[in-house]
């Protein structure tokens, strides 16, 4: 079903109510059993740095050749080549029949336990000459497919406890149906392609009071061979979106940068990007194969931590480069649906007093409430460590919990940081999910930007609404319902370069529409204005999840 059917259907009121609850029970039927599942994440064609970062990782490597299979040790990977020696895979077979797009169980019995699944990357061959010794030498324009086996926390209902706290993945699952039902959020994009709209993103994600109304870079497909490029902007779900502006920035480039937009509106050119040498998690983890690339792994908090800490994040490693002095760390990242879910539970608990409360934070100033936020790890904070303590650099915006979002920040480089580099990224336990960081060391180079102001803005009653977008004012394009949307067309022009980047720079905020009963406790409500409150309502709010679940 397409996204804008989903979200009619999360906005019909009885449909909400009923069938949350309803695939609520579903879900707690389906996982009655105690069973673990991983997941098959496959790529076509990997690249030799996908390998060796498994490899690193001490992964199990698995070579495949028609009907035949072996282990193989000693790997090293190298010059677009994986080296090792063949040895006889002697594991058990499998249950059943692997299936590539599905959950797959595996047992942990003492009698027979798997769990050495969750290690295995399986490489599939096209062409394979066995040498002397078992030795092998296998190109790896040779590999036509990897497969990684990782846990699928999501599956594994009712497996996996906090300790006695009781939080399982089947309160997780039910928090992602309530919240694809329930879900409150920003203004979505839409791109077309030439054939259909293609959803981009969510702009000014976290803008939910005029202070925080806010300048936000969303980078865009480019399709090529296109003279125009269309925008949609929609609501779709249940708030009052106000937005201020609406421009292209149009950024032509060679083949070997790429580009991104800060969200101060710097333009940086990426021209050397590398990857962590090491990335972990504040619990010691190694999730370096998670963030070393775009890909469909991601770091998520887990599930399975028994101390359940307010604060999550990775701490990334990069090799040193002399005397640059700034280096732009580039991540893609999106908020989590338990931030989405768990912000409309605090909003909530001020019954009956909400409305008077969203009045009252018109005029809390902005410097207040982003000092909140960064408080409650709510934006994914920067650190850099220098001399053995770990200093506050910035934050990333919130990018909301839709899609993956591309951003940067520029680290000022003083020559007393660690070396290796030492970064960290933190947020809020559940907060965040993180799919790729990178650092690069380059100098910026001059770049000429493009500005494209909409050469038509139509909304959904044909009505011309151009001038409400096309400037930084007090002018606003409104859209206080589910049905309001309006479709931009910009001109584009001749490219001067080989590549070119599409970014819409927009500015606005939007109110969250609740109508919460009862009457708030104004004493429980102040103690949210302490450091970390709202971290320790995320935990124990999941608690409670788990407790109603009957997963005790």
């Amino acid at each position: 079903m397409k996204l804008y059917q989903e979200i009619y259907l999360r906005n019909n009121k009885p449909f909400r109510k009923w069938t949350a609850i309803i695939l609520t029970f579903a879900i707690l039927n389906l996982s009655g059993g105690c069973h673990n599942y991983f997941r098959i994440n496959s790529s076509p064609r990997p690249s030799a740095d996908q390998i060796s970062l498994q490899a690193d990782a001490r992964k199990t490597i698995i070579i495949h050749f028609n009907d035949d299979k072996w282990l193989l040790s000693d790997v090293l990977v190298g010059n677009d080549t994986v080296k090792g020696r063949l040895n006889e895979y002697r594991m058990p077979p499998l249950l059943t029949p692997l299936k590539p797009d599905k959950p797959n169980r595996y047992l942990t019995r003492p009698i027979l336990n798997q769990r050495y699944l969750l290690k295995e990357v399986h490489l599939y061959l096209d062409e394979f000459t066995q040498k002397e010794n078992n030795q092998v030498a296998i190109p790896v324009n040779a590999i036509n497919r990897i497969d990684i086996y990782d846990k699928d926390t999501q599956s594994t209902v009712g497996s996996y406890f906090l300790g006695t706290l009781g939080i399982t993945a089947a309160a997780f699952l039910v928090i992602g149906v309530i919240v694809a039902l329930t879900k409150e959020s920003c203004p979505f994009i839409y791109s077309w392609d030439g054939t259909n709209y293609q959803f981009a993103g969510e702009i000014y994600s976290g803008s939910i009071h005029q202070p925080l109304e806010r300048n936000d870079y969303l980078k865009l497909p480019c399709y090529p061979n296109q003279a125009s490029y269309t925008l949609k902007i929609t609501n779709e779900v249940r708030e009052i979106q106000h937005t201020n502006l609406l421009e292209l920035l149009i950024v032509d480039h060679d083949d070997s940068t790429t580009v991104l937009a800060d969200k101060n509106g710097i333009i940086h050119r990426m021209g050397q990007t590398l990857p962590p040498q090491r990335a972990t998690s504040l619990s010691g983890d190694n999730v370096t194969a998670l963030v070393a690339q775009k890909d469909s792994l991601f770091y998520q908090s887990n599930p399975d931590d028994p101390e359940l800490p307010l604060k999550d994040g990775i701490i990334l490693e990069f090799p040193a480069q002399g005397n640059a002095p700034v280096a732009k760390l580039a991540i893609r990242a999106k908020n989590s649906i338990v931030l989405d879910y768990m912000m409309g539970q605090f909003h909530g608990l001020f019954g009956s007093a909400y409305d008077a409360f969203m009045k009252k934070q018109q005029h809390v100033p902005e410097v207040k409430m982003r000092q909140w936020t960064l408080d409650q790890g709510i934006p994914l904070a920067l650190y850099v460590e220098r001399e053995n303590k770990w200093e506050f650099v910035d934050y990333y915006h919130i990018a909301g919990p839709m899609k993956f979002k591309d951003d940067v920040l520029p680290i000022q480089l003083r020559g007393n940081e660690t070396n290796p580099l030492r970064l960290k990224l933190e947020f809020g336990n559940f907060l965040w999910e993180i799919d790729y960081a990178a650092i690069d060391y380059s100098p910026d180079q001059q770049t000429t930007v493009t500005i494209l102001t909409a050469q038509s803005a139509i909304n959904e009653n044909q009505e011309n609404i151009t001038g409400l977008i096309t400037g930084d004012d007090q002018k606003y394009y409104t859209q206080p319902t589910t049905e309001n949307y309006a479709v931009l067309t910009f001109n584009l022009p001749p490219a001067t370069a080989p590549n070119r980047t599409v970014i819409l720079h927009s500015k606005g905020w939007y109110q969250i529409l609740q109508d919460p009963k009862g009457k708030p406790d104004p004493e429980y409500l102040k103690a949210f204005r302490n450091p970390g409150r709202f971290n320790q309502f995320v935990n124990s709010r999941l608690i409670k999840m788990a407790e109603q679940t009957g997963r005790k």
